[in-house]
């Protein structure tokens, strides 16, 4: 049966199985948990892209994302443009800045990063590379950083537009700049916990990046 197809299961063989990768920006926060929640009852695992100033403040969380199976990335230290509005020396230093900061939580350093609002370049990710880490794309990206948007739409949007190889785009926390703004991310709560039991349904088994993409494999 074909992959995807609403009547596919993950019980019917390794030939109905297909993996898609779930991936979370702006965290850690007090959604990360929820949705750590229910990876776990779905069996699914995921990438959390962490924002390095966030990390010391919920070291915890950090710790349970990886001891639960899931990956941790890189996703700046203060969430700049970094193809945009950064030099040299402040995308090397956004990027090793979080390293050190998760590595002296997790004990080692992340292997892949996701540059604020996808804005990248060949000399981002040169510098990257240099730090160790490959860029990681978004293929669907529900715009849940947007207060106007439903879980509804969310959800909709990753099942109509999910396929084998695809990674999706999603956000459990917030910028620096915005985290006193008062909006929340429980919509994104909410979409994930729509979607999961669909995408099983449908024969997709939920990776992490680097399972889906290969751990040095190119974006």
């Amino acid at each position: 049966m074909q992959c995807g197809s609403s009547h596919a299961t993950p019980s019917e063989g390794p030939g109905s199985v297909c993996r898609i990768a779930l991936t979370f920006d702006d965290g850690p926060s007090d959604w990360t948990g929820p949705i750590l929640d229910l990876l776990a009852a779905y069996d699914a695992r995921a990438t959390f892209f962490v924002i390095g100033s966030h990390a010391s403040d919920r070291s915890d969380v950090l710790r349970r994302i990886v001891a639960e199976g899931h990956e941790v990335g890189n996703h700046t230290w203060s969430h700049p443009r970094l193809a945009s509005d950064c030099t040299d020396d402040r995308v090397h230093d956004e990027l090793e800045r979080t390293n050190e900061a998760l590595t002296s939580i997790l004990g080692f350093a992340p292997t892949r990063f996701r540059a604020p609002q996808y804005d990248v370049d060949d000399r981002v990710c040169a510098i990257a590379a240099s730090l160790g880490m490959t860029h990681t794309r978004g293929d669907v990206r529900p715009p849940d950083w947007d207060p106007r948007c439903t879980a509804a739409f969310s959800a909709t949007l990753i099942l109509q537009q999910a396929a084998p190889g695809v990674v999706v785009g999603q956000h459990d926390g917030m910028p620096p700049e915005t985290i006193d703004s008062g909006a929340d991310r429980q919509a994104t709560v909410d979409a994930v916990a729509v979607a999961l039991p669909r995408l099983r349904e449908r024969g997709f088994e939920c990776v992490t990046a680097s399972e889906l993409l290969g751990a040095g494999a190119a974006p």
